[in-house]
């Protein structure tokens, strides 16, 4: 039988099945990959002007605007403005690359808070260079406003409340009604729009951790304002973004040359909540310290009883009677302290 002839009768369809599923995967992870990367790009140029205009440095060096880390999480820069140190724009994306873990992810959104749903997502983080006081007031987003409290900390400090002043998608969260109502500029006011609450996810001034901490050394402040935005590249929409950066940059100004102040009484009630997170990890530690303890004593009593379990009969009534001599010490020297 010729090679053609056993070519002709074999078999093929597992083989056919494996080419085609790997064909499909492949074309799904370069589609989604490439669409990812047209949705960075598109917001990255968006936004460009408004970074160009207030910072000698936007992108990453080298004429590049972003840094791609994977096929769902890139990252750009900016720098070079008096009173503000750095700009980290941080994007996590669905894995659209991934079409089954896009699929699982998605799925177990619907059953367990923990796993939120895929989605586009831009944070950018701004570090001031200049000195001013610590403190948390943001303004949020009505839609995702209770996820947006669960899954950062620092808002999960602040009370939450309404005003005329703001679009009705949006409220304030401030640990104390003078902070936002010196933060938030005329500027700021006219940059937010009603429409804007499905993109614009929050602004906030903070100095405390996004993780709930877990030691004392976790609320040391970092004071930043961070703008979560779901990420977009309708034109107009970037244009409000951008108009909303701007206003923040000013506002960072105004911190930092004490054109913006708080009174003392403000400024005590943040000591205040400070003061009460970290009595409540001082708490937490001695309890877990407690705990550590009181599983190395039960761990020696363990070990104890094994060891005493392995002894001869003679041995285990020496230990026993030496056991018994301890107690009646013990018992009479608090007699000889009651005395």
């Amino acid at each position: 039988m010729t090679l053609l002839e056993r070519v002709k009768i074999s078999d093929w369809r597992m083989e056919i099945f494996t080419l085609a599923f790997t064909f499909l995967f492949v074309l799904f992870y370069k589609g989604g990959d490439l669409y990812n990367y047209s949705k960075v790009s598109s917001f990255l140029a968006g936004v460009k002007d408004v970074f160009e205009d207030n910072f000698a440095q936007y992108g990453v060096g080298d004429g590049k605007l972003y840094v791609k880390d994977s096929a769902e999480s890139y990252s750009s820069y900016a720098s070079g403005r008096e009173n503000i140190e750095k700009v980290n724009i941080n994007f996590k994306l669905a894995p659209r690359q991934n079409i089954f873990l896009w699929i699982m992810e998605t799925g177990f959104s619907f059953f367990t808070e923990s796993v939120p749903a895929p989605n586009d997502r831009v944070d950018i983080s701004i570090t001031p260079s200049g000195d001013y006081e610590n403190f948390i007031s943001a303004i949020v987003s009505k839609i995702g406003m209770s996820d947006h409290r669960k899954f950062n900390y620092y808002l999960a400090l602040t009370k939450t409340s309404d005003s005329d002043k703001l679009p009705e998608s949006f409220v304030f969260m401030s640990e104390v009604n003078e902070f936002h109502e010196k933060t938030f500029t005329e500027k700021l006011a006219s940059s937010l729009t009603l429409g804007l609450a499905s993109v614009v996810r929050f602004i906030a001034f903070t100095d405390q951790p996004n993780e709930k901490p877990e030691a004392i050394r976790d609320l040391y402040p970092q004071r930043r304002v961070v703008i979560s935005l779901n990420l977009t590249g309708n034109k107009q929409e970037l244009k409000e973004v951008s108009d909303v950066l701007g206003a923040v940059f000013e506002i960072v100004d105004e911190l930092s040359e004490k054109k913006i102040t708080f009174k003392p009484e403000a400024v005590r009630k943040v000591v205040k909540n400070r003061e009460l997170e970290i009595s409540k990890l001082e708490k937490l530690e001695e309890d877990i310290k407690k705990e550590a303890e009181a599983e190395e004593r039960a761990k020696l009593k363990r070990q104890e009883r094994e060891k005493f379990r392995n002894l001869s009969r003679e041995e285990q009534m020496k230990a026993e009677k030496k056991a018994q001599d301890r107690k009646q010490r013990k018992a009479m020297k608090k007699m000889k302290v009651r005395s």
